[in-house]
């Protein structure tokens, strides 16, 4: 089998693995949804709901599994594909041939997912409440199975703590972990663009223009942030119904934002492609 055949074939796998995790969690979420309606089929259900949840979230973590696994497959597809200096894919690929970069992806991932789940109350600390007073069990874990959108529910939480637990919705985990791992993923590619302007002369424009979209990629990787901003602004802080409407927005905003993540990593590799081919391909990429 040549390179070629073997990259088709990886590609194609990679694919399919993805949209299988893609359509297992969409419909576990509707499934679950239709099952948990308030009405007579969610009294038939009440006895198995906390086994019916717990199946949601094994498939909701199993599918997120899959789709990145399915993802790497692609990515490594399109490194091990025919070199070819016009597309863009090519200069995104390249960076990641270096596993410094992966490592630095790795890290920013995880230090942006840890900031984003404390300001969209995945992980919550309060010290001014303690668990144990209101009755629960430190540690102790709990699920909640009812009764939101498709998506919300069921609800996961560790008390891990007198002061700290951890609440995981499906949807906003899944949009958690998507974009934190554009962000790092952005932010590592910002720096292969950066560490390869340094060694190409006259790249000013290469500086600019990666600067501004890791910049702009990390900007809008925090839509948390600017919900908060928007919160404060409007002088919702201690309204509770009224956070409650804007975490409704935020999530929308969240997943606006992941578009625009998407194309950052594009306009960085078009801006290092210009500048290689200014360069006459007198630096070697790495």
């Amino acid at each position: 089998m040549t390179n070629i055949e073997n990259s088709m074939e990886l590609r194609k796998s990679g694919l399919r693995i993805a949209f299988v995790g893609i359509i297992s969690v969409i419909l576990a979420f509707i499934i679950y949804s239709r099952l948990t309606i308030p009405g007579e089929h969610l009294i038939m259900l009440t006895p198995e709901l906390k086994t019916l949840a717990s199946g949601v979230l094994a498939i909701t973590f199993a599918s997120m599994a899959s789709i990145t696994y399915g993802i790497s497959k692609i990515f490594k597809a399109e490194q091990q594909g025919p070199m070819n200096s016009n597309s863009l894919l090519y200069y995104i690929t390249n960076a990641f041939s270096d596993n410094k970069y992966w490592k630095a992806m790795v890290i920013a991932a995880t230090a942006y997912g840890i900031f984003f789940g404390f300001l969209s109350q995945i992980f919550i600390y309060r010290n001014d409440i303690s668990f144990s007073q209101q009755g629960i069990v430190i540690p102790s874990i709990n699920i909640i199975p009812c009764c939101n959108s498709p998506g919300y529910v069921p609800m996961f939480s560790a008390y891990l703590t007198d002061h700290f637990l951890i609440l995981l919705i499906p949807l906003n985990t899944i949009l958690a972990v998507i974009v934190s791992a554009l962000v790092g993923f952005n932010a590592s590619l910002g720096l292969y663009a950066f560490n390869l302007s340094r060694k190409i002369q006259s790249t000013k424009k290469l500086s600019f223009i990666g600067s501004v979209g890791a910049a702009s990629g990390l900007f809008v990787g925090c839509p948390t942030c600017a919900g908060s901003f928007f919160s404060a602004l409007l002088g919702f802080g201690a309204v509770g119904e009224s956070i409650s409407a804007l975490a409704s927005f935020q999530t929308l905003f969240i997943a606006l934002s992941i578009p625009v993540l998407i194309f950052t990593p594009f306009l960085v590799a078009r801006s290092i492609r210009t500048n290689c081919r200014t360069c006459n391909g007198a630096v070697k990429l790495k």
